[in-house]
């Protein structure tokens, strides 16, 4: 008992302080994702069998069924592992605040490449030895590798299990957390560093524009609206009296950074604008998936006061209820927008959940297009028959959530017409 005790002590206090002063320890963080098959018995995170999307390119490529080429000169693996996830190289976004794991590498001259498809994101850097990959498994959530950019040994991806978590769980090494995708906003200077803490925030779709994108380059236009994308504090002066609008509304990142080493030219503000919205769909459904799992593993059931509560979060994300709103138009690269809009699916009439708004809000139709990724779909069952019900609900207007009642009655109308084509067993 005294034991067990010593180490809670240890895993929930001594850990973390020690993480905080000595950048975490390799044994402090391995700490922490064993607390994950701890706390979340029903997940299995550490030991149950991956179903992301790089795991099942592994799985191809051991079994020489796909082959990756390798650009010796310039950028490795980088192309064909687009190429081969379906990753579309228009959605790069490039980061120049050394908030990336290989931080040394990170500056404004060198920032970090993202780039995303509904499941995975690849993190490129120059003249790094691997390439970062973060995937959504369909289960356990987000998952971390390390993928090596050598050509002289075999292709290999190492699953992250220390070093990514550090930074990539909800409460930081405290307990309780779960994994998470993380975009975040500070003010960097050339060398990438954070110069001022106040500033530095975690970002979702309720951030406002002007709080958004620090320490990241952005392209495109917004119109009046300030954002925080393309200022790099080479004076700490700047500080004291910030100015956003000579940054905003670029074309091109000309005079900011080189962008010839990378496959684009651009840091798109739509595809900014998709990955916000993703990234926050993606941790609730997580959060959502964990407790659930968690819940039925321990009593079979859950309570319907309880599923409500636990459910909310991703219901509000789906509907994209708390958004701040746009109060001028955004436009971004024509070749990310057409890209993006013709996945689909598209219901009988051509219309999709994927369609772009950009002078109001993101999208078109108030439902979030990841109501069709393998995520939600994995849901246990008893969770997606509830959504189920809450979903038909609000499209109707019947919900008894007053929250849910300032949404655009017409944009339901529409957005349920393309749900009944495109995902009928919603109305099942």
């Amino acid at each position: 008992m005294v034991m067990n005790l010593i180490y809670r002590l240890y895993k929930q206090i001594l850990c973390p302080l020690l993480a905080v002063l000595a950048s975490a320890s390799y044994s402090c963080v391995s700490a922490q994702v064993f607390n994950y098959d701890d706390s979340y018995p029903g997940v299995d995170y550490s030991s149950r069998p991956l179903e992301d999307r790089l795991t099942r390119l592994m799985a191809q490529v051991d079994a020489g069924e796909v082959t990756l080429e390798h650009d010796a000169e310039g950028r490795g693996y980088l192309d064909a592992l687009l190429k081969a996830l379906e990753i579309n190289p228009t959605s790069q976004v490039l980061v120049f605040s050394k908030t990336a794991l290989k931080t040394r590498f990170v500056t404004a001259a060198t920032p970090r490449a993202l780039y995303f498809n509904d499941d995975i994101y690849i993190g490129f850097i120059q003249n790094s030895r691997s390439v970062e990959i973060a995937a959504m498994d369909p289960v356990v959530g987000p998952v971390f590798f390390d993928f090596s950019q050598r050509a002289d040994q075999p292709i290999e991806s190492e699953r992250e299990m220390s070093r990514c978590l550090r930074c990539h769980d909800t409460y930081s090494m405290t307990g309780g957390g779960v994994p998470r995708f993380l975009l975040s906003s500070v003010l960097a200077n050339p060398e990438g560093n954070i110069v001022t803490h106040e500033i530095s925030i975690i970002t979702d779709t309720s951030t406002p524009l002007n709080r958004r994108w620090g320490g990241m380059y952005v392209t495109g236009t917004h119109g009046s609206q300030e954002i925080m994308g393309n200022f790099v504090i080479d004076d700490v002066a700047k500080l004291t009296n910030i100015d956003l609008k000579p940054n905003g509304n670029k074309a091109d990142l000309y005079g900011y950074v080189d962008t010839s080493p990378y496959i684009s030219s651009g840091s798109d503000i739509v595809a900014l604008l998709v990955l916000e919205h993703q990234v926050e769909f993606q941790n609730r459904l997580t959060r959502l998936s964990f407790e659930s799992r968690t819940r039925l593993h321990s009593n079979g059931s859950i309570a319907e006061e309880e599923m409500a509560s636990l459910t909310q979060p991703l219901l509000e994300s789906m509907f994209m209820l708390n958004e701040t709103p746009l109060t001028d138009t955004v436009s971004g690269d024509p070749s990310y927008r057409d890209y993006f809009q013709a996945l689909g699916p598209f219901a009988d009439d051509g219309r999709s959940l994927r369609e772009l708004d950009l002078q109001a809000r993101t999208f078109k139709y108030p439902v979030s297009y990841l109501v069709y990724s393998d995520a939600f779909n994995a849901l246990p069952s008893e969770v997606k028959i509830y959504l189920y019900g809450r979903i038909r609900q609000i499209l109707e207007g019947s919900d008894q959530d007053p929250a849910f009642s300032k949404l655009d009655r017409e944009s339901l109308v529409a957005a349920s017409a393309i749900l009944r084509d495109t995902k009928p067993e919603i109305f099942n």
